[in-house]
């Protein structure tokens, strides 16, 4: 892990996505919050495929967990 200050921030929800067009363009993503200012992240396309690929691997992470339906 980097060795950066983090800055937590609890969001209540997403309400925004939105992609480039351009495939090297950026994506956003709007994340509201309970404080007076909401989040926008602003993400090059390669950050955008790591974020979805951590995301599959927490997914498939916490699917080991649950009870099969």
């Amino acid at each position: 892990m980097s060795e950066k200050p983090t800055i937590p921030l609890s969001v209540v929800r997403p309400t925004i996505i939105s992609m480039s067009s351009d495939p090297r363009g950026d994506a956003t993503i709007m994340f509201e919050t309970a404080g007076d200012a909401d989040v926008l992240l602003v993400l090059p396309m390669a950050a955008l495929f790591e974020l979805e690929a951590l995301l599959a691997k927490a997914s498939q992470e916490q699917a080991k967990s649950q009870p099969v339906q």
